[in-house]
């Protein structure tokens, strides 16, 4: 009974040493949307649109910044719609408007999310039909820095509506636009 105890032993042990050592290559594929230059890292690049054959959407990502000044991001290029830089901006009474940004500043060794219900940019006058398999490549233009070419991937709305279930008898107030 012995024998078996010390092999149950090393046949954990190994196991233990395996997963820990397997853990960090699961990460890579979360973190291997990162995009640099000069000092600047941007992560999670993504696009939100309304359908395939959606006209407008949204872009979405984090910029960190680890220079010692600000970084000034002055306009985003697109080929396949105009992008334009927004900021969407909640007034007393609770409407929500979106604002045409000129710049977005990035703090010095900071970051900057671009969310949904903050800044953003939106792609206007879109011109091609949106595949979940495709990446789709804008160009950021950084004041000082330059251009930082980048790749949005596609986040279904669809998907994130059909996530969104009710257990049956439950009773909700708000709407599905489908």
């Amino acid at each position: 009974m012995e024998g078996y105890a010390i092999i149950y032993f090393l046949l954990k042990k190994y196991i233990f040493w395996f997963f820990l050592a397997a853990f960090p290559v699961c990460l890579i594929p979360a973190n291997a949307a990162e995009f640099e230059l000069k000092g600047i890292t941007v992560s999670n690049p993504h696009l939100v649109v309304f359908g395939k054959n959606a006209k407008s959407g949204a872009g979405y990502f984090v910029i960190s910044n680890k220079n010692s000044d600000p970084v000034i991001l002055k306009k985003v290029i697109a080929e396949f719609g105009k992008a334009i830089l927004h900021k969407t901006d909640v007034d007393k009474k609770g409407v929500a408007k979106m604002k045409h940004l000129e710049s977005i500043a990035v703090p010095d060794n900071g970051l900057l999310k671009l969310e949904p219900g903050g800044t953003h940019i939106m792609f206007m006058n879109i011109s091609i039909k949106f595949d979940e398999s495709s990446k789709y490549a804008v160009t950021l233009v950084f004041e000082e820095q330059g251009s930082l070419d980048i790749d949005l991937e596609l986040k279904s709305v669809n998907k994130s509506q059909k996530a969104h279930k009710h257990k049956p008898g439950n009773v909700h107030n708000h709407k599905h636009n489908n």
